[in-house]
This record gives C-alpha cells, sequence and structure tokens, in this order.
C-alpha cells in the first residue's frame, strides 16, 4: 500500500524505485513488476502541511513526467524493437496511446494548478487536489512510457551534489552532525535539465525518419502552446503562432519552461548549485550508464559527447 506525501513522484503507479548511494556519489533506479504497489491511497490531506518549495519542486517533477513521457520516442521505433516474448517488454515503453492520455491530463493540470499550489499550499485545496490527481496521472502515464534526458540527467546532479548546497526549503533537520552530504531535491534536479534538453530533443532535422520527425514536431508544439496558453491566463501576453513554434518545437517548449521557472523562482541553470565546467565530463559519464531512460529520448543516439553539450547547456540559461 502506498500513501504519497507530497504531489508527487507518482509512485503509487509504478514499478520503479530510485535510491542514492551517498558513498559512492550515485543514484539509479531499478524497475520491476513486483514493486508496484497493489494499492495507492492518494488523499491531499496528507500534503496539507508541506511548505511551499515542497510543492515546487515535486510538482515539477510532475511536470516532466508529463513532456518526457509524451515526447519520448514512439513505442514502435524504441532501441532494441520488439522482445520475442511479451514477459521481456522493459518497465519503459516509449510514448504510446495509452500513456498519452494519462501524461496529457497530468501536463494539462499541472500548468494549470502547480502555481497555484506553490503560492498557497495549505489554503488552496483545490489545487493540493488537482496535483494529486496530477501526479498519479502522470505516474500511470510514465509509469508506461517511461521518461528521457530530464531524468536521466538528474541522477548524476543530485548524487554529485556539491557539500555546501542545500535544496531552500528542506528540512535539515534529519541531516546528521558530521554529515556533509548536500541535497538537491529531485524534482530541481530534473527540471533544472529541461531547457536544455527539449533544446536538443526537439530538433526534427536531425532524425532521418519521416514518422519520428512528425512525432518530434507535433508533440514539442503541443507541450509548448498548452504552457503558453496557461501563461497567457495568468500573466497576460500572447502566444506564439502555430508555425513558429513547429519551426523550433525545441526552442519553443525550452522557452516557455524557463518562463514557468522564473515565475516559481527556480535556479536557471546548473551553475547555481554549484558546478562548474571542470564537472562536466563526471556528470556525464554519471548519466551514460541510464539507458533506462536515455534510450527513450526521441533523439537518438544519445552518447558521450552529446550529453557533455547538454551539461554545458544547462550549465545556465
Amino acid at each position: 500500500i502506498a500513501i504519497p506525501t507530497t504531489a508527487g513522484t507518482g509512485s503509487e503507479c509504478t514499478g520503479v524505485c530510485i535510491f542514492d548511494d551517498t558513498p559512492t556519489r550515485s543514484k539509479t533506479g531499478i524497475a520491476s513488476r513486483a514493486l508496484r504497489p497493489a494499492l495507492g491511497v492518494v488523499d491531499p490531506e496528507n500534503m496539507k502541511t508541506i511548505c511551499s518549495s515542497v510543492a515546487k519542486y515535486p510538482g515539477l517533477d510532475v511536470l516532466c513526467h508529463a513532456l518526457e513521457s509524451y515526447t519520448a520516442i514512439p513505442h514502435q521505433l524504441r532501441p532494441g524493437g520488439r522482445p520475442s516474448s511479451p514477459i521481456l517488454r522493459p518497465a519503459y515503453q516509449g510514448s504510446n496511446p495509452v500513456s498519452d492520455i494519462w501524461s496529457m491530463h497530468a501536463l494539462q493540470e499541472c500548468v494549470q494548478y502547480l502555481p497555484r499550489l506553490v503560492a498557497d499550499p495549505e489554503g488552496d485545496e483545490e489545487a493540493r487536489s488537482r496535483m494529486c490527481l496530477a501526479s498519479s496521472s502522470a505516474g500511470t502515464g510514465f509509469g508506461n512510457a517511461g521518461v528521457h534526458l530530464c531524468h536521466g540527467m538528474s541522477y548524476s546532479v543530485a548524487s554529485q551534489v556539491k557539500n555546501n548546497f542545500w535544496t531552500d526549503g528542506y528540512s535539515q533537520d534529519i541531516r546528521e552532525e558530521d554529515d556533509v552530504h548536500g541535497l538537491v531535491a529531485h524534482g530541481l534536479s530534473v527540471s533544472i535539465n529541461a531547457p536544455a534538453v527539449f533544446r536538443f530533443t526537439g530538433k526534427p532535422q536531425e532524425s532521418d525518419d519521416n514518422l519520428l520527425r512528425q512525432h518530434i514536431i507535433e508533440r514539442h508544439a503541443l507541450c509548448a502552446r498548452i504552457l503558453a496558453e496557461a501563461r497567457v491566463e495568468r500573466q497576460g501576453g500572447g502566444v506564439p503562432s502555430d508555425s513558429a513554434m513547429k519551426s523550433e518545437p525545441g526552442e519553443a517548449l525550452a522557452a516557455e519552461l524557463l518562463e514557468l521557472m522564473s515565475e516559481l523562482d527556480v535556479p536557471l541553470g546548473i551553475r547555481k548549485l554549484g558546478y562548474t565546467e571542470d564537472d562536466v565530463d563526471s556528470l556525464a559519464r554519471g548519466t551514460l550508464p541510464q539507458e533506462r531512460v536515455t534510450l527513450l529520448s526521441p533523439r537518438q543516439p544519445v552518447e558521450l559527447k552529446d550529453l557533455q553539450k547538454l551539461f554545458s547547456n544547462a550549465m545556465e540559461y
């Protein structure tokens, strides 16, 4: 029985768990059908006392779950092809018609209610309830489709954390006196890479496959439009034209993410977490083994040099 206390990882709906091995400064995931809970009890009352920061970063994790699973490589194009038996299918399939429904619902809820929840986590009961549902919806979506590079890169960002960094708003009460290991909240470690990632994945000209090119254009542009329309509803302004978004879909999505990150006061780049250019190679090498997620990027292959460039581009926005 899984009872979430943030909105959130959606782990009540997935067969995946994550662990942080502090002695080796590594973080990774375990995927197994045996990990999927028999029952999830999702009650917004269990999240009533969270602070704004603990509303913000798990909420950004929900957003990235939705974006990554919806833009993941189509299931029929997943590297490795169809397994010889259904029992040999990986936990993460690539984007597919069933997961798309859940991921899109989560995205639409998240862009509407996450800013409200961050502004008033205790008092805005509607926002808390809707983000609970968005979290579980995203968990159902990415629990089958998978996530890709935002999460793949996040493991290095979180596990190689600088000793003097601790995410604002997160309690240090559980920290032992001699523990110098810092903390990059998971949702921060994921979302801080997202603009660089979608600029990389949202380049249809890099694909030789017409189906994949259309997939990249349509999905990155649609996600950008959903974010833009929610931004306009909150702040005014305008939505870029369809032709502008589809001509540079990755850039359009990255721009809208940066608008939201600025609105929510999220650090804009991993330099804000203490990383420098000297860390790029180590961060990239820590990401390279994460094929469980990197193989789901709609842009393939993702090699060491690509990851090095991605971390360089994520240094600051």
